[in-house]
């Protein structure tokens, strides 16, 4: 077998496991009136009544009518037999060929009742009891009771129920109210969790709207973040403005200090300022020691002649090209 079969197989075993364990829980609490359950009346063989609720017996006072029949113990032959590992629902197969082997009578002769429980080993370990059917129809027929009326095998103080067309209806019926008890614990749950989940509801709720606020707002917002990024443009031009104030240089103290150093014989034709880079054109004497005059300036750096000296024959005077920083009267220029 491939190793997909085998974990299948395990799996299949598992389940039928828990689904046995879910039943037996089940039984348990039938028998102690936690589970809603139709308990039957059961005649035993000396009249008394007996109501049966899962295999639990309990006496009954009085004469009401009773739907089954109790095989006494002493009427049956109990024993128990090891089946294999299987699934759940092949269990009835093998226990019914298991009795045909270990049965004293031919199998139309008797009259069965068997209760399987998982083994430790992985199969299933099978507790069974059976009985005449000549004696059950006996007993049936002294008590008034119909062929196919429920018929159980008292053994210890329990009753296991025989597999017979009463047993499948009271089955059947027994499948309605476990359907009807899950349903309202289900509904029980749900109430009881309502309170939990009232907050989470409400703050979905609380977030759904605020979403939806947000939504109508956006149409509403849009000529106003307009606004908002003009402002935000106006103020950024302002900002840049504002910096360029405070890093041009002011020209009418630029000039007022040129004009107190540069010697009488000098005028200016061109004067340009970019930033605190000072650039003049203009007629002198002589440009060498002009160069070297403004060089001793405190508030110019960097004086340089950017072009040749070219003397001027009519006005004998030297055409000069400076350049120069501003170095300002303080630590700002």
């Amino acid at each position: 077998m491939t190793g997909w079969g085998q974990l299948s197989l395990r799996v299949q075993a598992a389940l039928d496991r828990l689904a046995w364990g879910f039943g037996d829980l089940k039984r348990v609490l039938m028998e102690h009136g936690a589970w809603p359950a139709g308990a039957k009346v059961a005649v035993a063989s000396d009249g008394a009544r007996w109501s049966v609720t899962g295999h639990r017996l309990r006496k009954l006072s009085g004469s009401r009518k009773a739907v089954g029949l109790l095989m006494p113990e002493p009427e049956c032959l109990w024993g128990s037999v090891q089946l294999p590992s299987m699934p759940r629902k092949a269990l009835g197969g093998a226990v019914e060929e298991a009795l045909w082997r270990v049965s004293p009578l031919p199998p139309d002769q008797i009259v069965a009742a068997w209760r399987a429980e998982p083994d430790a080993k992985g199969g299933w370990a099978v507790q069974w009891g059976v009985c005449r059917r000549s004696a059950r129809d006996q007993l049936l027929a002294q008590h008034g009771l119909a062929d196919d009326a429920a018929v159980f095998l008292v053994h210890q103080g329990r009753a296991l129920p025989v597999r017979g067309k009463a047993w499948l209806q009271q089955r059947s019926r027994q499948g309605w109210a476990d359907g009807a008890a899950i349903g309202l614990l289900l509904l029980l749950l749900v109430a009881l969790s309502l309170p939990a989940l009232m907050p989470l509801v409400l703050k979905r709720q609380a977030v759904v709207k605020a979403v939806e606020h947000v939504n109508m707002l956006v149409p509403k917002a849009a000529p106003l973040r307009q606004k908002m990024d003009e402002l935000r443009r106006q103020a950024d031009m302002a900002e840049d403005l504002r910096k360029n104030i405070s890093t041009d240089l002011p020209l009418a103290s630029v000039t007022d200090a040129l004009s107190a150093v540069l010697p009488g014989d000098t005028w200016l034709d061109r004067i340009e300022i970019n930033g605190n880079e000072i650039r003049m054109t203009g007629l002198t004497s002589n440009a060498t020691e002009l160069v070297a005059h403004l060089g001793r300036q405190p508030t110019l750096a960097d004086v340089r002649a950017t072009a040749a000296n070219v003397r001027e024959g009519q006005l004998n005077k030297e055409r000069f090209t400076f350049e120069m920083r501003w170095r300002g009267e303080g630590a700002k220029p």
